[in-house]
């Protein structure tokens, strides 16, 4: 029996990476770009496209469809729709552009999502029917399974808990709103504490060209501001999460994206946090772990997984 392939698309607001995937979620091939240098999203599907083909005729090996997670990505419309962490305007055909340029059936859908479906086909949620997963980069984003569905919601947007506001922050969202998760949970928003955090305590600010993984690795070695920057963004996150918790009662929530490698410092604060915040019949009941797939392209997976969901497009 013939193997199907399909290529799977993570458009992130820093990378954007792809891979052609067989059925047993084996990454044939692979390439990233830096999505900051297109100022026009055909122009880097034209640049995918053109690496793909020179690939797969390489192999000898042909798609059969593309999945897509990106950023406010909708499954029923196809679009990436006032996505903040991209340059590219309100509204994007981007399923209609990928299909014009590959000649392939074509799905999309939240990046979060993505990630979400690639935990439940090729990670640690196989038997788990509720479950979340937390996309922590650029942004925030949430993908949910209840009751082994993946949420989509009622007009394709459902999972934005970067979005959702919180008492910590009057930071000002790359949304445009005030006081957004995201504020504090991104990359960007851990280096705005780290840098806060700095002020506050007499330290100058080392360079405006740091980064979370280099704050991450002061933390682990006994930094006072980097640990409690570390704190501050857990504490935010688990507040956060106590309340998701209450509403979904999930199984486990995975923490996935760059910052989710920092998880051996985030994760007791918070996992503390939610229990000092949830009612008392769900303390300690929620798994918060680090996904089976860290560093191993989950959006990727789960984008191509899209074909072998049985879900309904409008």
């Amino acid at each position: 029996m013939k193997d199907n392939y399909y290529i799977g698309v993570d458009i992130g607001g820093t990378n954007t990476k792809y891979g052609l995937v067989n059925e047993k979620g084996e990454i044939i091939f692979s390439g990233s770009f830096n999505t900051k240098s297109y100022s026009n999203p055909k122009d880097l599907v034209n640049d995918i496209y053109t690496e793909y083909i020179n690939k797969s005729n390489e192999q000898h090996i042909k798609a059969s469809g593309i999945g897509i997670g990106a950023p406010n990505g909708n499954f029923y419309s196809g679009c990436i729709e006032f996505a903040p962490n991209l340059n590219w305007g309100e509204n994007i055909p981007i399923a209609n552009i990928f299909c014009d340029k590959f000649q392939l059936p074509v799905i999309l859908t939240n990046d979060a999502n993505a990630a979400a479906i690639g935990e439940k086909f090729f990670g640690a949620a196989k038997e788990m029917n509720d479950f979340v997963v937390l996309t922590i980069g650029t942004g925030l984003g949430s993908g949910i399974f209840a009751n082994g569905n993946i949420i989509h919601g009622k007009n394709g947007l459902a999972g934005e808990l970067g979005h959702t506001i919180i008492k910590e922050s009057n930071r000002k969202c790359s949304c445009g709103r005030i006081g957004c998760l995201e504020t504090y949970v991104s990359s960007r928003g851990i280096l705005q504490t780290y840098k806060e955090e700095c002020a506050s305590n007499g330290r100058e600010f080392i360079s405006e060209e740091m980064t979370t993984k280099e704050i991450y690795n002061l933390a682990l070695n006994g930094d006072k501001i980097a640990i409690q920057t570390y704190k501050i963004t857990g504490e935010a996150l688990g507040h956060s999460l106590a309340n998701l918790i209450l509403i979904l009662d999930p199984e486990a929530i995975f923490l996935f994206g760059g910052i989710a490698n920092a998880h051996p410092i985030l994760i007791p604060t918070i996992r503390e946090t939610i229990n000092d915040n949830v009612l008392l019949l769900f303390k300690d009941k929620v798994k918060i772990l680090p996904s089976a797939l860290l560093n191993k392209n989950a959006a990727i997976l789960g984008s191509t997984a899209l074909f072998n969901l049985k879900v309904i497009r409008r």
